[in-house]
């Protein structure tokens, strides 16, 4: 590794580092203060706020990487062109492109961290903080933390799951219907009056299951008192937490999820655009640094303010269009890949003309 990439290098991690406390500093502040109220009147105790910050952290950190990186990269060619380095750099025969180079690379391995982090990371700690909301922050009596009603949840195998009245300290459900789907259409229907989870399984009392032939009709009708259902692996915390939301899910869980609620005869439009954005977004990092890169060669000196402004406004826009781009997706006014991969689109093209007309 050369002198200068070492130089550029030590330049460019260091500004991500410091924007990244920053940013993650300013959130937590702004946020503990507009909760504070709600932490004070629910007496939560304070290893609880401290812990709901430390599984929150992942998700800031994911949220402000791109404005870091952009931020970033405007630093380092601010610091060069201030400095006359990135002068004598190009004068020695370094082009713009040799710079940009090991900024890239760093981008690359930050990309895939931020998948890794969305595939593992902010899922796990997404639920961990959703269950320290409602347990200790959302609680309006002793009881009410217990106690779920009209809980849907889609299962595994195509099941939809409708519970009136989920007790989860005593692991139960009372009045219970459970829809299965099989390639799009109506298998079976049950129904029970109440579903117990006991030594590892469910037990159903008091209920009946109508199952259907593929092309229509019914096949057979079913009458219990007592029955343990083959096949279901949910658990009393899942209908206790509820459906996952996608940013909640691993790209293969969402994946999964699509994959059911097609057998279900539902609308996936909305969780394809948020699958395409498990991708899409993670990407955003080596798009940012080629548009800081191609931006910041246009600055001269006494510029770099103005980058730094620049930067924050483009990230602010970047976030707009993103957001825009996924509820017009959502509603199915976009593709779901143009929904996802719009910005992504606009800004690269962005960044491949600026750095065209870069002086090299």
């Amino acid at each position: 590794m050369s002198l200068i990439t070492r130089y550029v290098l030590r330049l460019y991690i260091t500004a991500i580092a410091v924007g990244l406390v920053a940013f993650v500093s300013i959130f937590f502040v702004v946020d503990l203060i507009e909760q504070l109220d709600r932490f004070l009147d629910r007496e939560v105790a304070p290893v609880y706020i401290a812990l709901y910050y430390v599984y929150y952290t992942p998700y800031i950190f994911v949220l402000t990487i791109p404005v870091s990186l952009l931020l970033a990269s405007l630093y380092t060619f601010g610091q060069l062109t201030r400095l006359g380095e990135l002068t004598a750099m190009k004068a020695s025969g370094l082009s713009l492109y040799r710079l940009l180079r090991p900024m890239l690379l760093v981008s690359a391995v930050v990309s895939g961290c931020l998948f890794w982090a969305g595939e593992w990371l902010v899922p796990h700690t997404s639920m961990k903080r959703a269950e320290i909301q409602s347990e200790h922050v959302d609680i309006q009596d002793g009881a009410g933390q217990h106690v779920r009603n009209d809980v849907y949840f889609r299962g595994e195998g195509g099941r939809q799951f409708y519970i009136r009245v989920f007790d989860g300290h005593d692991a139960k459900g009372t009045g219970v219907f459970v829809t299965e789907f099989r390639d799009s259409l109506v298998s079976s229907v049950l129904s029970a009056e109440s579903a117990v989870w006991n030594d590892g399984r469910w037990l159903l009392s008091n209920g009946e299951e109508r199952r259907f032939r593929t092309g229509g009709g019914l096949s057979e009708y079913i009458t219990f008192a007592e029955r343990e259902p083959d096949g279901w692996s949910e658990t009393p915390e899942d209908f206790m937490r509820g459906q996952k939301r996608p940013e909640e899910m691993s790209y293969g869980e969402l994946d999964e999820l699509i994959q059911n609620v097609r057998l279900g005869g539902g609308d996936v439009q909305g969780y394809l655009v948020d699958l395409n954005l498990k991708i899409a977004f993670p990407s955003a990092g080596l798009i940012i640094v080629l548009l800081g890169g191609a931006l910041a060669s246009h600055l001269r000196r006494g510029g770099v303010a103005v980058g730094f402004a620049l930067s924050i406004g483009i990230c602010f826009v970047y976030w707009g269009l993103l957001r825009f781009a996924q509820a017009f997706g959502h509603a199915g006014l976009l593709h779901p890949v143009a929904a996802a991969w719009g910005a992504n689109a606009l800004f690269c093209l962005l960044a491949l003309i600026l750095l065209v007309r870069a002086p090299k």
